[in-house]
């Protein structure tokens, strides 16, 4: 026993794969908005840290001091009380810090000497800095001012930076999360909606069986592009294999009702033989019966072989014949059959004309054709084949065989090309039919890519009309 195949669903999988994919662009937005937003914040509060710093530098006023120093007055600063300062002179004396600081702190924030921004940490206090060289003009109306480099160093902690850039990032996560979520629903209904012909294409083919080969794709699906093709061709399938089927079914038993038929008479002729004590003569003339109906039965069972090659097999490239030369023989052959029915037989072809055609089917679909039209042609009556490029079209080939006998019923024509038809049952014994040389004839001319038509009038005559695509002759 096989083991089960697993199934996938291919609506799942896509839908899966959707959203695997939005959720991935979700998070990598987020990632993307979080660090934008954690680069915008810190660039602003470095901002904020040199503006602070600066305003220190405005404080740096005389210290009215016999060394003529300068100072920091705190009377000018509006600063928040947990941050960290210093100011220094070139000589690294404290010319003034923040007043609460401890000197943990501010040995923490002088220890960097190199200028521009740095992080440092004290206990679980976490700061940022910036420290930068600054010169103070004092007493400008003064001989244009005394210049005084100083040293400014700033510190504020950053727990509150920390705390909007959480706030930002579970806003971030929230908003992805809730846009995730509206997408996701709606991706999945439009996914749902537009594979919804696949759906009704699986469910319908689902339920196609051999006892069952209806198959009507639906609008939607035949909407679809990608879907419309495969579905006309499914459908076309189908019908082929359906009436396959039906032709097989059909053959079967019409085969099995004919061998029945023919078994029976064979057996009723024995049988007939046997009830009572015959002459020499008429035992001869019964084995003579008898051998007769098994040659018609071998006939016919050689015939519904012909035909079941025919239908299954398809034209190789390389079978091709001269279609004139092919009339010419089987006419040639055919001539003592219509000089014994006194009818006479008119060959009418061009020079050579090549057809994608085998020269056996080729000579069994012109004896078949020419032997029906001499079989009901009366005596004194004419039986004309002509093989011509129809109507001057060159690459098309046709062969019209034409008799003036008894002609086919209106009623009878659709069916002449059905297997074991025959349009007037009381002469098929006599010339020996089975109602399949037509039905041959219809599987050498469709094999080949061609089409056989027949027109016919009681009283007047038939005339069989084949077209088959020339193949180019070599020059």
């Amino acid at each position: 026993m096989s083991a089960a195949i697993k199934t996938h669903s291919l609506s799942r999988q896509l839908i899966g794969g959707v959203l695997l994919a939005e959720l991935l662009c979700a998070a990598l937005f987020s990632a993307v908005a979080i660090g934008h937003e954690m680069h915008g914040r810190r660039r602003a509060f470095d901002v904020m840290l040199r503006g602070r710093a600066d305003s220190l530098l405005g404080a740096v006023q005389d210290a009215e001091d016999p060394e003529d120093n300068v100072t920091v007055d705190p009377t000018e600063l509006v600063l928040p009380a947990q941050d960290l300062y210093e100011v220094l002179s070139p000589s690294g004396r404290v010319l003034g810090h923040s007043p609460a600081s401890s000197a943990e702190l501010l040995a923490a924030l002088s220890a960097s000497r190199a200028p521009g921004t740095f992080n440092f940490r004290v206990g679980r206090e976490r700061y940022r800095a910036v420290r930068f060289e600054g010169v103070r003009v004092i007493d400008r109306e003064e001989n244009g001012g005394y210049r005084r480099p100083v040293t400014v160093l700033y510190a504020a902690p950053t727990r509150g930076l920390w705390h909007g850039a959480v706030e930002a990032v579970w806003f971030y996560i929230a908003a992805s999360a809730l846009l995730l979520a509206v997408t996701g629903i709606a991706l999945v209904w439009f996914l749902r909606r537009r594979l919804s012909p696949l759906q009704e294409l699986a469910a319908i083919a689902g339920r196609v069986s051999t006892r069952s080969w209806e198959f009507v794709p639906p609008a939607a699906v035949l909407r679809t592009t990608e879907l419309a093709p495969i579905a006309l061709s499914m459908e076309e399938l189908l019908k082929g294999l359906q009436l396959a089927f039906e032709r097989q079914r059909r053959l079967t038993g019409d085969a099995a009702h004919e061998l029945k038929t023919s078994i029976a008479v064979l057996k009723s002729s024995l049988q007939l033989l046997s009830m009572s004590p015959r002459t020499t003569q008429q035992y001869k003339a019964g084995l003579e019966g008898l051998l007769l109906d098994s040659e018609r039965m071998e006939e016919l069972v050689s015939r519904m072989l012909t035909l079941a090659r025919l239908e299954e097999a398809a034209v190789e490239q390389s079978e091709s014949c001269d279609l004139p030369s092919v009339v010419r023989e089987v006419a040639q052959r055919l001539r003592p059959l219509a000089e014994l029915k006194e009818v006479t037989l008119e060959i009418s072809v061009t020079e050579a004309c090549a057809v994608a055609m085998h020269t056996d089917d080729a000579e069994l679909l012109c004896s078949n054709l020419i032997v029906n039209a001499l079989q009901h042609s009366a005596a004194n009556g004419r039986v004309s084949v002509v093989v011509q490029e129809r109507g001057g079209i060159k690459g098309v080939v046709e062969l019209r065989v034409a008799d003036r006998g008894d002609g086919i019923p209106a009623s009878a024509l659709p069916h002449v090309f059905e297997r074991f038809f025959r349009a007037d049952r009381s002469r098929s014994r006599a010339s020996g039919g089975a109602g399949l040389g037509l039905s041959i004839c219809k599987a050498i001319v469709e094999r080949s890519g061609g089409t056989i038509h027949i027109e016919s009038a009681v009283g007047t005559g038939t005339e069989v009309t084949v077209t088959l695509p020339a193949l180019p002759t070599s020059a």
